[in-house]
C-alpha cells in the first residue's frame, strides 16, 4: 500500500511537472483603465526624468528693486537660468546653486516665453517675508526641480527683505514691518500681473508663502472680477501669514478662480506665533476649517524643536511628495500619508509622518 501511494504521488508529481502553467489572469478592465490614465498622467506630469544637473529658466515679474528689499519704479519683466546640481539635497538650495544673465524682456516677450510651453502648464512661486531677490530665484527652481515639473516657472517676487539700515537688519520686528507695509503697496502690481496671466491660454498652478499671502490674496480677490472661473487649476497656500477674517471675507472670490484650494498649517509654526503677537490676532497658517478649502495639518512631519521657526516646510520633501500627486489632481483622501481629522474645528487632514 505505501508503494502505491508513493507511485500515484510520483505520477502527479511528473504530471504537474510536464504540463503547461496556467497562463496569469488579465485584470478586470477596469483596473487596466486605472493604469492607464495613471502611466498617462504620470507621462505628462514627468515626461522628462531630471536625473542630472539642470538649468532651470525662472520667468520672473517684480515690482521690486531686485538689488534690495525696496520697491522699484515699475514693473519688470525677465528670465534668469538657475544652475541646480542633481546633488542639492532634496528641499534645500544650497551654495553650489548658481544665477545664470539676468534678461530684462518686454511684457509681451515675456508672455511669449509662457506661450511656447502652454501645453504643459506654468508653476507660480510667490515667496514669503525677508527673502531677497536671488534667494526667491533659488527656491522656484529648486521646487521645480525637486517635483520635476515640466511646464514654465515663474517668479512673482515683491519687495521683501532686510533694508540697509542698522536697525533694519538687527531689528526682526522693524523688518517685518517694512515688508509688511511693501506688501500691502504691491497688491495692484500683482493685480495687473494676475490679468495678463489670465489672458493667456495657459493652466496655472500656485504656490504661496507666508506674508506672500498678503500680496496674492488680496490681488486675486481684486483681479477677481476680471477673471474667469477656473483661472487656477490649484491654489496652494503654505503657512499664511494672514488674517482668517479677511480669508473667509474673499473666499467666495477666491474659490471661483481656483478649482481646489489646498492650505498647509501647523499650530507649532513659531513664525505664525509671532506674527500673531505683532499683529493681535491668530494667523490663517495656524489651521482653521474652512469648507471648500482642503486644510492639510503638517505639525506631525513638521515639528519645529526647541530653536526652529516650522516656517519653512513648504519646500520640504514630504509636502513637495503630497503637491506631486495635488498637482495630478489626486483627491485628498485618496493621497498617500493623508489622514482625515477628528477636529471639527481646525483642520480637515493630517499630513502624516
Amino acid at each position: 500500500m505505501p508503494s502505491r501511494i508513493f507511485a500515484l504521488l510520483f505520477t502527479g508529481f511528473l504530471f504537474a511537472c510536464s504540463s503547461a502553467p496556467k497562463p496569469p489572469e488579465a485584470p478586470p478592465p477596469f483596473l487596466s483603465l486605472a493604469r492607464d490614465a495613471v502611466q498617462r498622467d504620470l507621462g505628462l506630469l514627468f515626461r522628462d526624468p531630471f536625473s542630472g544637473d539642470r538649468r532651470i529658466p525662472i520667468r520672473y515679474a517684480t515690482n521690486r528693486d531686485q538689488e534690495s528689499a525696496r520697491p522699484g519704479s515699475a514693473l519688470v519683466f525677465g528670465e534668469v537660468e538657475i544652475a541646480v546640481p542633481e546633488s542639492h539635497a532634496i528641499g534645500t538650495i544650497a551654495s553650489t546653486f548658481t544665477r545664470g544673465e539676468n534678461k530684462t524682456l518686454s511684457l509681451e516677450e515675456w508672455k511669449a516665453t509662457l506661450l511656447a510651453n502652454r501645453e504643459w502648464g506654468a508653476l507660480v512661486f510667490i515667496h514669503g517675508f525677508n527673502v531677497d531677490f536671488t534667494e526667491a530665484l533659488f527656491r522656484a527652481a529648486q521646487i521645480a526641480y525637486d517635483l520635476k515639473f515640466q511646464g514654465s516657472v515663474i517668479l512673482l517676487s515683491w519687495p521683501a527683505g532686510k533694508e540697509g539700515g542698522f536697525l533694519e537688519k538687527t531689528l526682526l520686528n522693524r523688518t517685518y514691518e517694512s515688508n509688511q507695509r511693501n506688501a500691502q503697496a504691491s497688491v495692484t502690481a500683482f493685480a495687473t500681473i494676475f490679468r495678463e496671466l489670465a489672458a493667456l491660454p495657459v493652466p496655472y498652478q500656485m504656490i504661496v508663502h507666508s506674508m506672500g499671502h498678503q500680496v496674492a490674496l488680496p490681488a486675486l480677490r481684486e483681479a477677481s472680477r476680471t477673471l474667469e472661473s477656473g483661472f487656477l487649476q490649484e491654489l496652494v497656500l503654505n503657512a499664511p501669514d494672514y488674517d482668517p477674517e479677511e480669508f473667509a471675507a474673499g473666499l467666495q472670490d477666491l474659490a471661483r478662480i481656483a478649482k481646489r484650494i489646498t492650505l498647509y498649517c501647523s499650530q507649532k509654526d513659531n513664525a505664525l506665533l509671532a506674527s500673531k503677537a505683532l499683529n493681535g490676532k491668530k494667523r490663517l497658517g495656524a489651521c482653521t476649517r474652512y469648507e471648500g478649502v482642503d486644510v492639510v495639518n503638517v505639525s506631525e512631519v513638521d515639528a519645529p524643536g526647541i530653536t526652529g521657526l516650522g516656517h519653512g516646510y513648504y519646500s520640504s520633501r514630504p509636502i513637495l511628495t503630497d503637491l506631486a500627486q495635488v498637482f495630478l489632481g489626486v483627491e485628498a483622501e485618496k493621497r498617500l500619508f493623508i489622514r482625515k481629522s477628528r477636529d471639527s474645528n481646525s483642520e480637515h487632514y493630517f499630513l502624516r509622518r
